[in-house]
């Protein structure tokens, strides 16, 4: 089985208070934006249970109340959320759709072995979710705050041509890809008020 990292460059704070937000008009925005896709998720992914995507994006919206057995409806609602509020921010994953399992742990430690340990890339697929929802063994997810994307960018641009070609291709390139999302939290920052982090969800 193949896994994929979604990955959008969101104003952080935004995200994180869209949980218990009790925002009516945030959940009617989702339920407008994913009413083709819920049925067929509920249908093709979520059968046998008894919440439906509408449901576990209403309870996410207001903080509750959760039942610990359908965790992973609630941190694919917690995607829908964060696609719907930031769908145009959504970041090229050339190197991260339709990996298989030791891809991360490659890439990762490419990334310590050039020095960038500003933005460990478990912190951004394993950290967890937002800490109202329940534990799941589904949907993760993990995000680097601007002053990581910032850092990260320092310690690369620190790298030298040796290291890089240290690396094999496709490690490299992937890297580079990383490289890419930290470069676009730190350039919409700098261009707008807002201050823009990086969150991926692995599914």
């Amino acid at each position: 089985m193949s896994l994929c990292l979604e990955v959008f460059a969101v104003q952080l704070d935004m995200l994180h208070n869209a949980v218990g937000s009790r925002d009516d008009e945030l959940f009617r925005g989702v339920s407008r934006y994913f009413a083709e896709q819920w049925p067929q998720d509920d249908d093709n992914y979520f059968w046998d249970d008894d919440l439906t995507s509408s449901t576990a994006a209403r309870a996410v919206i207001d903080g509750g109340p959760f039942d610990a057995e359908y965790g992973h409806h609630y941190r694919a609602a917690y995607l829908n959320i964060c696609e719907f509020l930031f769908t145009d921010y959504r970041l090229n994953n050339e190197y991260f759709s339709g990996f298989r399992s030791g891809w991360l742990d490659a890439v990762g430690k490419a990334l310590q072995q050039l020095g960038m340990t500003a933005t460990p890339l478990d912190d951004l697929t394993y950290m967890g979710g937002p800490a109202q929802l329940p534990v799941s063994d589904g949907t993760q997810h993990g995000e680097w705050d601007l002053a990581r994307c910032r850092a990260g960018l320092e310690q690369w641009h620190a790298t030298t041509p040796e290291q890089r070609t240290e690396l094999h291709p496709e490690v490299l390139g992937a890297v580079v890809n990383c490289v890419g999302w930290m470069a676009e939290a730190v350039a919409l920052s700098d261009q707008l008020p807002e201050k823009f982090g990086i969150v991926a969800f692995l599914v």
